[in-house]
């Protein structure tokens, strides 16, 4: 079956590189006109030979697939969204009109997903509501997880079991000069600053039973995270990732080693 990867929320296409490894055929969907541009450049040859797709569109749930307000961040592109801004954030956003196309049209006219990553500025949930009302599973999906609501929609979906967390901030050192197994060889990749980072079984650790998934969840203490479900994948029920958890808690560490550096000291001179 043709592996087909759904980039939602593309950006520059720092994720394509990797992606167009994983697949047959990548679909970049993002709706500023001047990311498109530059993924069209830098990726001219790819979509020659059609490997990649590049939708310029506004993705939405709505019907019609008509023009809509889109909001441009003045200084981090990265941060524009569709959704209204929040009104004391509305002065840091240009109000502009963009094409825009319904997420299921897209994926019907592409093909069905073997991986999906969702990544567009608060507007994440509605696109994952919509996948998994139309009864679209991915055998791997992805999505950034900013709220309760959208770790709820996902732990509560019977289709995936596996689990698995990347956090943005360390990305791009945490996954650099990796080996990646491909079908017929190994290659070394690297993972850019503000990328999206591997996906499957190119993620550190064992796949995570639901329990497990929860619990790590519970200490996560920052935003810029992607969760990562398996359709197929089986999850190890003892598993989890220690590394993670002093990741989140690293201050916490940091403050009881040095409370237990105090004891010590307190215990030496006693003694001396």
């Amino acid at each position: 079956m043709k592996k087909i990867i759904y980039d939602l929320g593309s950006g520059n296409g720092d994720n394509i590189p990797y992606y167009l490894l994983k697949s047959d055929l990548v679909i970049a969907v993002e709706a500023i006109p001047k990311f498109c541009e530059e993924i069209t450049n830098k990726f001219n040859k790819e979509i020659l030979k059609k490997k990649l797709i590049v939708e310029n569109f506004i993705i939405t749930t709505d019907k019609g697939n008509l023009d809509k307000e889109f909001f441009i961040h003045k200084n981090k592109n990265i941060l524009s969204q569709f959704p209204i801004p929040k009104p004391e954030l509305r002065d840091h956003f240009i109000k502009t009109k963009l094409p825009s196309k319904n997420l299921i049209e897209i994926i019907k006219k592409h093909g069905n997903p073997y991986y999906i990553k969702i990544d567009t500025e608060n507007y994440d949930y509605e696109i994952l509501s919509e996948l998994f009302k139309n009864n679209i599973f991915p055998e791997y999906l992805s999505v950034e997880c900013y709220k309760n609501e959208i770790f709820e929609k996902i732990i509560n979906n019977e289709n995936y079991n596996s689990y698995k967390l990347v956090c943005g901030a360390n990305v791009h050192t945490k996954y650099n000069n990796r080996i990646l197994s491909l079908e017929n060889k190994k290659i070394k990749h690297s993972f850019p600053l503000h990328s999206a980072g591997p996906f499957g079984n190119d993620i550190d650790g064992k796949w995570l039973a639901k329990k497990n998934f929860k619990f790590l969840f519970s200490f996560a203490n920052t935003n810029w995270i992607d969760i990562h479900c398996s359709k197929f994948d089986l999850p190890n029920k003892y598993y989890l990732p220690i590394d993670l958890m002093l990741y989140f808690n690293k201050k916490i560490l940091k403050k009881f080693l040095i409370l237990i550096l105090i004891i010590i000291f307190i215990v030496i001179i006693k003694f001396l």
